[in-house]
């Protein structure tokens, strides 16, 4: 315990970090990923590879979407029958994803900068909504990389300051106010600004570790990304 400690203490400043989770692709954002190389992992465990032909995003969810197949037959598929969804990613979707200040993340991780921002795939996977226990949905993982403790998905509803754009993608700003977070498998849960100081220990309470470095006034919401972060790569 001790050792973790110190390692939060030293490789992981609270004061390095802010937002830095990628950005939730938006309805009028997903023409960046139509005809892009796709896998899709089904319920089943098995895979489907081709290219992805479309979808529709409702309420920041991803409903049925369709892809071409290998052998050149169009494929649809529901929510409940995908566990993962990963498309190629074009540059103008790679910009889309940086929209939150990923220079936090450049700080902490250091060399590890690039293999974290300059994401390859844009990923969807299911899980269930927070208010409603048996409702699974598709939503875009906002941390791919650092997301085997804690999965982080877009709040539909999330309020968001302000952000420049150009040509309908989203360069800078757009930091939400709340998002999704899976631990487990287990039904999402909301996480909130105004709330996070309170939830804190929730969140992360199997890693005391977590609780002495960041603890009560040394919670911020800005570096939510790099609690996250730290989590995932110190307490396991």
């Amino acid at each position: 315990m001790k050792y973790l400690f110190i390692v939060l203490s030293i490789v992981l400043p609270a004061s390095a970090f802010s937002q830095g989770f990628i950005a939730a692709l938006e309805a009028d954002d997903m023409f960046v990923i139509n005809g892009k190389e796709c896998v899709v992992k089904l319920a089943s465990g098995e895979e489907v590879t081709g290219k992805f032909l479309g979808g529709s995003m409702i309420n920041g969810y991803l409903n049925n979407f369709n892809i071409r197949l290998e052998n050149g037959e169009k494929a649809k598929f529901k929510p409940e029958d995908v566990a993962r969804l990963s498309v190629k990613a074009s540059k103008l979707a790679k910009l889309a994803m940086m929209t939150e200040s990923a220079s936090s993340i450049k700080e902490m991780t250091k060399t590890n900068f690039d293999e974290i921002v300059n994401r390859e795939y844009i990923v969807f996977e299911t899980a269930m909504r927070h208010n409603k226990a048996s409702k699974l949905r598709l939503m875009q993982l906002l941390n791919p990389g650092f997301d085997s403790q804690i999965k982080v998905f877009a709040d539909p509803n999330a309020k968001e300051t302000m952000g420049v754009g150009v040509g309908g993608v989203k360069l800078t700003g757009g930091a939400d106010k709340s998002y999704l977070f899976v631990q487990n498998d287990e039904k999402a849960v909301l996480v909130k600004k105004g709330s996070y100081k309170k939830n804190f220990d929730e969140l992360y309470g199997n890693c005391p570790a977590m609780l002495q470095v960041f603890a009560g006034e040394k919670v911020k919401w800005n570096d939510v990304a790099g609690h996250v972060f730290a989590y995932d790569h110190v307490c396991k």
